[in-house]
């Protein structure tokens, strides 16, 4: 009884070949795709990272008792955590990404989010953040020190 074995080496270099298409096909469609949203991300996680450190501001001041607050500087493109005291100390600086701007911050004397020992702001306000294509986030700071982020 003989066995004959069948050689399908060329079958699966077919299949080698059409994976490949199909994953050329794939990249073909999805970086423009991501490309276009890009700003989009970047936005959205520039947004982030300023509520994480309007709220790591407010927790310092209610855990330490000692005034932090945020100051934005719009033209400069940065914002700083600052500890309020002789002279003031900057905890931190953040710079944005070169597509993200500060439309606009409304009702916050000098640019600055103050917080006291409850949490709460001494002035209600917002900060519009801005990207590329346009596109805008809103980011509300309530009086109670509640921050809310609109798309």
């Amino acid at each position: 009884m003989s066995t004959h074995k069948i050689n399908s080496g060329g079958f699966q270099l077919i299949q080698l070949v059409m994976v490949c298409a199909i994953i050329g096909i794939m990249a073909v469609i999805g970086v423009p795709v991501f490309t276009r949203y890009q700003p989009n991300i970047k936005l959205n996680a520039e947004a982030k990272q300023l509520i994480s450190d309007l709220r790591y501001a407010q927790q310092k001041t209610v855990s330490e008792q000692k005034i932090y607050y945020i100051e934005i500087d719009i033209p400069g493109k940065e914002y700083s955590i600052i500890k309020q005291e002789t002279p003031a100390t900057p905890i931190k600086t953040i710079v944005l990404d070169p597509e993200i701007t500060f439309q606009e911050v409304s009702d916050l004397t000098d640019n600055k989010v103050v917080f006291n020992s409850f949490g709460a702001v001494s002035e209600a306000g917002e900060i519009i953040l801005a990207n590329s294509q346009e596109s805008i986030i809103t980011i509300n700071i309530k009086p109670s020190g509640h921050i809310q982020m609109l798309k």
